[in-house]
């Protein structure tokens, strides 16, 4: 059961970063247009992007998991790549939080910011839950 709210929680938080990002202010909507983001235009577009990303974040963190418990990987080794993932989602995070806090990207509206910081916090909440899975004695 704690698998299945696992998955919900992230499809609930992937539907909100994809409303989030269609719903940019008047000088966003121009700098989508201006720089041919097409794929964060709808909401079906921006579903998709969303998805095709968690979705190969999980993967990821389930073939690492499935990995270290089928100890093909040590656990140390599993929890060593969840970390490198988790500290990647943070600088990616950590540049977007600087990008979107000056010049241009600033007037983008703040529902537009916050889906745009939304995605890297997702992947290191997957990423996270993932460690510790791997860390555990048994897995989740």
């Amino acid at each position: 059961m704690t698998r299945l709210l696992y998955f919900i929680i992230i499809a609930l938080l992937s539907v909100v970063d994809s409303l989030l990002l269609t719903n940019p202010n008047f000088l966003g909507k121009l700098g989508l247009w201006l720089f041919k983001y097409s794929y964060l235009r709808t909401f079906p577009r921006a579903m998709v992007t969303v998805s095709v990303v968690v979705c190969a974040t999980l993967v990821i963190s389930e073939s690492i998991v499935s990995m270290a418990s089928k100890k093909l990987i040590s656990k140390s080794l599993g929890a060593v790549f969840m970390l490198l993932f988790i500290l990647v989602c943070g600088g990616l995070l950590a540049k977007i939080i600087l990008d979107f806090s000056k010049g241009v990207y600033s007037h983008t509206g703040i529902y537009f910011k916050i889906g745009v910081y939304l995605l890297p916090g997702i992947l290191i909440f997957i990423f996270v839950t993932s460690m510790f899975r791997v860390l555990s004695k048994r897995a989740l």
